[in-house]
């Protein structure tokens, strides 16, 4: 069936077969009277296509899903200044902060200490996939259906403040990352398409959205101490 959805401020319609992908989306319907900015349908192609490209053995439902995540990243990021990134995402104070790192490395943990610590204060965006889009100028975090193995975010729009390059350490520490390490970091966290315009596209986004926001290397042990050293700096600059 067809349904109407709106992810990012971006209205679109797309052909569902499975009650799973429907559910997960469901939080994201558009309104009757929002037109449609384009449509899309899931064909047995794209569900096989997300059979090869993954290394677990899923549902045909699940795979649906997955396809029309990437059919709607592709045409977004080709038309409407958006883009994935990889991350957990949570706002604070009406900015939003992302924390990306290799899978593992423990992303949600340190989000979980934030929310732990700063009751109240933060809303979880996305912890898995949420949209960055440009819009006049000011780059905003979208939360979007796809949030994670715990499901948790949002359908909200915040705008972008910080992104925290996450990784383990004993002590805590943050600290500005040098610019020139940004793109190759940030490009390894999100789909980088093989078309050249996209790509293009692509990295012209990244440009700008780096240079808005802070970019932070953040290197935590699990301890309560490390949300509030990071949120210290990352908050307390502009608080």
């Amino acid at each position: 069936m067809i349904f109407k959805y709106k992810i990012a401020d971006i209205v679109f319609s797309a052909d569902i077969r499975y009650k799973y992908t429907y559910n997960i989306m469901q939080e994201f319907l558009a309104d009757d009277s929002e037109e449609s900015l384009f449509m899309f349908e899931i064909t047995d192609e794209d569900i096989e296509h997300e059979k090869s490209l993954s290394p677990y053995s899923l549902n045909e439902a699940m795979y649906e899903s997955t396809a029309v995540y990437r059919k709607y990243i592709y045409r977004v990021m080709r038309d409407y200044d958006a883009f994935f990134f990889h991350c957990s995402s949570i706002a604070v104070d009406g900015k939003a902060i992302m924390f990306t790192a290799k899978s593992g490395t423990g992303k949600s943990t340190h989000r979980n200490l934030w929310v732990k610590n700063f009751d109240g204060k933060v809303t979880v965006i996305n912890d898995d996939k949420p949209i960055i889009r440009k819009v006049d100028g000011t780059f905003f975090v979208y939360g979007t259906p796809w949030k994670g193995k715990e499901g948790l975010g949002a359908n909200i729009r915040v705008p972008a403040h910080a992104l925290c390059f996450l990784s383990r350490s004993e002590t805590n520490s943050i600290g500005p990352i040098d610019t020139a390490d940004v793109i190759a970091k940030a490009l390894n966290q999100t789909v980088r398409p093989k078309e050249p315009e996209l790509m293009s596209n692509l990295l012209e986004l990244l440009d700008g959205f780096i240079t808005q926001v802070n970019c932070y290397d953040l290197r935590v042990n699990m301890d309560d101490e490390a949300a509030i050293t990071a949120y210290n700096t990352i908050i307390g600059e502009t608080a």
